[in-house]
């Protein structure tokens, strides 16, 4: 079952974006180790800068997520200017295919394998 409300995907990328310019990361400061995702806002700083190898290093997961905001807000534009659902269609499908065990648990090694690389890294 996906998220039904169509300003619900809008609130989480205003979510994302306000804890990666304003908030610690909890993990981080709770622990003392890095999180998957540490090193995103300063990896998405570099990438602002222009300095894409930089940012990768930091953290691909600045680079991901860049990308995805950018495909997410042109989909919804495309939809309001085009005054159809086309691009929502197509998000309800790919959560189904997020939902594959096989899909999840691709991304969970991937994350993994990120998580671990950071601590290797010394974030």
């Amino acid at each position: 079952m996906g998220i039904r409300n169509k300003y619900a995907y809008p609130a989480i990328v205003i979510m994302v974006g306000y804890a990666l310019l304003s908030i610690p990361c909890i993990f981080h400061t709770i622990t003392g180790y890095p999180c998957p995702a540490c090193g995103t806002r300063r990896a998405l700083l570099s990438l602002l800068k222009g300095d894409i190898y930089t940012s990768v290093l930091i953290n691909p997961y600045g680079l991901l997520l860049a990308l995805l905001i950018i495909f997410y807000t042109t989909g919804l534009i495309s939809d309001f200017v085009r005054k159809n659902r086309q691009f929502r269609d197509w998000l309800k499908r790919s959560e189904q295919l997020l939902a594959n065990k096989y899909v999840l648990t691709l991304i969970i090694l991937l994350m993994l394998l990120n998580w671990i690389w950071n601590i290797h890294k010394g974030l």
